[in-house]
């Protein structure tokens, strides 16, 4: 949208306000509307202290709302840039074992997508896509690493929108071999120049040529890549298995015909399956059942995060309407607090024939202005916040590329709930005094009014201490994660990828070479390291009739040296001995869930028959949001070559240990960068999400826990100020200074301490509920809710006791004398 567009639609929502408020008015009282505004200047400015206490803390509300609102709208406009996208869909799985559900999987074999296309009419096309690698790219002398290189079809750019700069789009991804970059991948290694027809090699030396440069995928794409390669590569090499019992690297979409019902089509997905795969797997009572997963949802609902963002979602949401309500409510408290001082200005204007809805007018006219001066003060706090608020949700949001009509709408709309929110309880409130009471001083005793501001300060309170008691326990959840034994060493360990076929095939060498730095405790080849999970693959067990779906990792003998498991049954692999080749070792689950109570000796078969030969103590080697799982650990990698050497080291000066294996890692990767990891690192950052949660929730709880301190502080002084001369007769009458001041804190501190007895049971919920996506917890303590309790007392206590202790100091002859 344009900066025409913009102040054009600003002007039209501005002469909209102003139709609307013209219709409620009569037509002789028009006139007086901007009278009334020029009124509500001259009250702001009159009463600056107070002004100034409810301007901030609706600005600071409404900021944290936009930010929110910003992240929240990003996270729901997902894939919605494809032209077609209420045409697409992934095709995922479900798996039943005995008619028993195990699991869902949208990375399944490569015909899926052919056969579709070829039986169903009603699919107009189809795409695959592989999952993520993520190799070396070489072009003369420039080596860099390409993560989410992903192999694509040559129809990828049909279903797909992404911007197209260079080559020609309908036809990059046709021939085996080609590849397309990204702008930013592109930029790497051949600068300004364009790059169609160039060849660039991996780090395998097999050669592709460019086709193609695409923009970088947006932010809100599910479909995240840094290059294309074409699908059909795939096909040359047959150890990629590319038929119906191939390996599940490979995800499928398909474009509907227009006017097509989904569920027609999904209809006849059984007849499909059951034709290509779930016949042959009758046998063993195994079924695939194939549906479809809107492109419009995919990231919110069935992904393998989806239920952490849709949690976030729901939660800022919550957090928003918490801190806007929470302003709003400092905003009524401190406009009936003060309705004494308005009382003869009302009476006066009643008596002088000014009517209710015109008063009503006139106070909301007031909070909106507020309410504006807030927007403009907020939109200046989001401007300044925006760098490190990307950083926190690692995002890049603009505030003026959303500035679109849903923004506009938003803000205008926000502007006015929360002026007519906050204003219309006081303005109806004050309206209604009557003139001849009014006049005469007699507005000052409403106990309604008392009991309304101690029910909001409740609400406000417990509202604010759920947050306090929910930013402790979350803290301590994500802290027990991180100290929690996984079952291995993960400290001093640096992982080495071999990122080529000429490391993988000298494994053996490199580990000798490694082995030679003095600062090297252990090492081990394998094909992954306990983090956030290992491939599963189908065994059959002795004594079951049908396979089971089990974890595998390929390791080799020094593995549970290294790693620091511990062998509970049996032995260890030992290369002295040529048929542990063969053999597995399993974990205490997986002997567990089979019912072997003696399982040295049980065969377990793929590809041939296994023989167990030992069983491992049970470690984390999935994160701690799943349980421990069954597990099978081998001694033979596929294709006979592992992908990763694991060293553990010992500490100090690990700069020259990290020196001396780069020297070993050059002699068989001379091209490629050094590459490494600490495997404790690594396994924080499965946990980042969550950190990241806990962070912008203490944020926002911190904002909301301010406005509410912040309402408190205006209410405090004004009520203090209200008994200035009840407080000096005290003075003369005898009563002390801590008499004074526990008469005074009394009345702030009880609205607190029933705010406590609500906010337990609300956070026990709330919490319980975001638990429940962790196999491994924490249990509420009742201390928790205690140090919740006494902090929300104490920063209560501190923020009353300034007034209290000065109203408590003041000299009783100018108290008598306050007006």
């Amino acid at each position: 949208m344009s900066d025409v567009e913009r102040l054009s639609l600003w002007f039209k929502i501005g002469r909209s306000t102003l139709d609307v408020a013209r219709s409620f008015l009569k037509e002789d009282e028009a006139p007086m509307l901007f009278n009334y505004i020029k009124i509500a200047f001259r009250n702001i400015a009159r009463h600056k202290v107070y002004s100034l206490i409810n301007i901030l803390g609706l600005a600071i509300g409404i900021a944290a709302v936009i930010l929110i609102f910003l992240y929240i709208d990003l996270e729901y406009s997902f894939d919605n840039f494809h032209r077609n996208n209420d045409r697409i869909f992934r095709v995922s799985f479900k798996m039943y074992r005995n008619k028993i559900f195990e699991g869902d999987t949208y990375v399944f074999v490569p015909p899926v997508g052919p056969a579709i296309k070829s039986d169903i009419p009603e699919v107009e096309e189809y795409t695959r896509i592989s999952t993520a690698r993520s190799p070396y790219l070489i072009y003369s002398d420039k080596v860099f690493k390409v993560d989410n290189l992903v192999y694509a079809d040559s129809t990828f750019f049909n279903l797909f929108d992404f911007e197209f700069f260079l080559g020609d789009r309908g036809k990059a991804l046709t021939s085996p071999d080609s590849i397309v970059l990204t702008k930013e991948t592109a930029e790497k290694f051949f600068g300004d120049k364009n790059p169609v027809g160039e060849i660039i090699h991996d780090n395998d030396n097999h050669a592709f040529t460019v086709t193609g440069v695409t923009d970088n995928p947006p932010l809100n794409s599910h479909i995240q890549f840094n290059a294309l390669v074409s699908f059909s590569t795939l096909y040359e090499n047959p150890d990629n298995h590319m038929g119906w019992n191939g390996g599940n690297q490979y995800i499928t979409y398909v474009l509907l015909k227009k006017n097509v019902i989904p569920s027609t089509v999904e209809a006849k997905l059984p007849d499909l399956m059951w034709k290509n795969l779930n016949e042959s797997l009758s046998a063993l009572n195994i079924s695939f059942e194939a549906y479809f997963q809107p492109l419009e949802d995919i990231h919110l609902y069935y992904n393998e995060d989806s239920m952490s963002i849709k949690t976030n979602v729901y939660i800022f949401i919550t957090i928003a309407i918490f801190i806007l309500f929470i302003a709003c409510i400092n905003f009524i408290n401190l406009t009936t607090a003060r309705s004494t001082k308005r009382a003869k200005e009302i009476g006066i204007r009643k008596v002088l024939g000014a009517h209710k809805k015109a008063l009503i007018i006139q106070f909301l006219s007031e909070s909106v202005l507020l309410s504006l001066f807030a927007l403009a003060i907020a939109l200046v706090f989001v401007e300044l916040a925006m760098p490190e608020y990307n950083e926190l949700i690692e995002r890049q949001i603009r505030i003026a590329d959303s500035f679109g009509f849903s923004l506009i709408l938003g803000l205008a709309a926000l502007l006015v709930i929360t002026g007519v929110f906050a204003g219309l309880y006081p303005a109806v409130r004050l309206s209604s005094f009557q003139p001849t009471k009014t006049l005469k001083g007699e507005t000052a005793a409403g106990r309604p009014r008392v009991t309304l501001r101690n029910i909001l300060v409740i609400v406000q309170f417990a509202l604010s201490i759920s947050l306090i008691s929910a930013t402790f326990l979350i803290n301590l959840q994500l802290n027990y994660l991180k100290g929690k034994d996984p079952g291995f060493d993960k400290e001093n360990i640096i992982v080495l990828p071999l990122i080529n076929d000429e490391m993988q095939i000298h494994a053996k060498e490199i580990k000798n070479e490694l082995s030679k730095i003095p600062k090297v405790v252990s090492l081990t080849a394998s094909s992954e390291v306990p983090s956030s999970g290992f491939t599963v693959n189908g065994y059959a067990l002795e004594g079951f009739t049908t396979p089971m779906m089990i974890n595998v990792v390929d390791v080799d003998e020094d593995y549970l040296k290294t790693f620091n498991l511990k062998i509970v049954q049996g032995r260890a692999f030992n290369d002295e001995i040529s048929t542990d080749k063969d053999n597995y070792l399993i974990n205490e689950t997986l002997a567990h869930q089979a019912s072997w109570t003696d399982p040295i000796g049980k065969m377990i078969a793929r590809d041939g028959r296994h023989q167990v030969i030992g069983v491992v103590k049970d470690f984390n080697f999935a994160t701690l949001h799943e349980k421990i799982e069954p597990l099978i650990i081998t001694n033979q990698p596929w294709r006979d070559r592992f992908s990763l050497i694991s060293v553990k080291i010992t500490g100090g000066n690990t700069k020259e240990t990290l020196n001396r294996i780069e020297k070993v890692w050059h002699k068989f990767a001379e091209d490629c960068p050094f590459e490494y990891s600490f495997l404790d690192e690594s396994f924080d950052q499965i946990y980042k999400s969550e950190i990241k949660f806990k962070q912008i929730f203490f944020y926002f709880s911190a904002f909301a826990i301010f406005i509410a301190l912040l309402g408190l502080f205006g209410l405090a002084a004004y009520t203090i100020e209200q008994r200035t001369k009840e407080i000096g007769i005290r003075k003369i009458l005898g009563a002390s200074f801590s008499e004074i001041i526990a008469m005074l804190t009394r009345g702030f501190l009880m609205p607190v301490v029933i705010a406590n007895l609500i906010a337990i049971p609300v956070t026990c919920w709330f919490i319980n509920n975001w638990l429940e996506n962790f196999a491994y917890r924490i249990d509420m303590s009742w201390w928790t809710f205690l140090g919740a309790a006494c902090i929300s007392m104490l920063i209560a206590l501190i923020t009353v006791a300034y007034h209290a202790v000065k109203a408590a100091l003041t000299d009783p002859v100018k108290a008598l004398r306050y007006e």
